[in-house]
């Protein structure tokens, strides 16, 4: 009795609409990991402890996490998703997947996707899992999708493009029977020309830039948000998986290479957000950027000091009247000429 009561609870929770000072799309939270128990690299490893808590906290409060595919499929033909629905992907099968994250998730029965890069398992280094095991979590149940066969910087390899991505898509059918349309990049590095190639090829592409996902996505590249040791607080990430789509009408440029050290983004909000004065926007390492207002709706963004990393994002945020969450929209700037560290 006590197990219909709970599960009538849950029910009645997950049906009700989420209640937002202006209307909401059907929406779902993208979250990426990397590393798991290994301290030696805090840039992508999550300490066990504290992915344990992660976990923990969904189940406490009411989260779903479904198989990504199952999200994208929904977004893609508008079929309602229930609030607070997120999915957990892996990027690059480090064994420490499948000898730490695994277990725990499988015990808990919470799917996830691994996006790996054919070419680092087949030379069968030590850190990196082997199909044998990729083959062991396929068969109950996880999602591999595309990384490219060897994980390069795709943006200097336009002469090898589709043979990075279908020669990979070609060996994980061969090794796992699995086809799929769900593409990771690299390091969250793309272009458009990129981005074109993956949509002309009949993949999702996935980033590393930061935001929720919903109907109105550019599926060439979904946000995900990164978690690892510098972005594990639970206060900082209770936000962002309870964050919601930002409703953006038009966003200049699209494009992510940029030659300026101090990059202008133009951003145009649907007027029922009331964006103006209350929209935060941060850069990489920064801080708060300058805003200036251009009319009640769009805004031109810029950050005060020059980007001096490769890879940079203008992070935007704005708290809905109602229920206290936040719109999310990220841009990453690419500045190609800087080396990877």
């Amino acid at each position: 009795m006590l197990r219909f009561i709970v599960s009538l609870f849950l029910l009645v929770c997950i049906s009700t609409p989420i209640k937002t000072a202006v209307a909401v799309e059907s929406h779902a939270v993208i979250l990426m990991y990397h590393r798991f128990g290994e301290d030696k690299y805090p840039t992508t490893n999550i300490k066990i402890e504290h992915f344990v808590q992660q976990l923990d906290f969904f189940a406490d409060n009411g989260f779903q996490v479904w198989p990504l595919s199952k999200i994208i499929s929904h977004l893609q033909n508008k079929t309602p998703i229930p609030d607070k629905t997120m999915a957990i992907t892996i990027d690059d099968a480090y064994l420490s997947v499948y000898q730490i994250a695994y277990p725990i998730m499988h015990d808990r029965k919470i799917p996830f996707t691994l996006f790996v890069a054919s070419g680092v398992v087949d030379k069968h280094y030590s850190s990196y899992m082997s199909w044998q095991q990729i083959q062991d979590m396929v068969q109950h149940g996880v999602e591999v999708g595309n990384h490219s066969v060897n994980h390069l910087h795709l943006i200097e390899q336009t002469g090898q493009l589709e043979s990075e991505i279908i020669t990979n898509q070609q060996r994980i059918e061969e090794m796992t029977g699995i086809t799929t349309t769900l593409f990771a990049y690299p390091y969250g590095e793309f272009d458009m020309q990129l981005a074109d190639k993956v949509k002309n090829l009949n993949y999702v592409g996935l980033g590393q830039h930061s935001g929720a996902v919903g109907e109105s996505s550019d599926f060439r590249f979904l946000p995900r948000f990164p978690v690892s040791e510098q972005y594990a607080d639970m206060n900082a990430l209770r936000d962002k998986i309870y964050s919601l789509p930002m409703p953006v009408e038009e966003v200049q440029p699209k494009e992510t290479i940029t030659i300026l050290t101090q990059p202008l983004l133009m951003m145009t909000f649907d007027k029922s957000l009331q964006a103006k004065n209350r929209l935060h926007c941060f850069a990489s390492g920064q801080g708060k950027t300058n805003l200036r207002w251009i009319s009640e709706t769009r805004v031109a963004i810029q950050a005060k000091e020059p980007l001096t990393i490769r890879r940079s994002r203008y992070n935007c945020t704005l708290k809905d009247r109602v229920s206290d969450r936040y719109f999310w929209y990220s841009h990453m700037w690419l500045r190609p000429e800087i080396p990877e560290p």
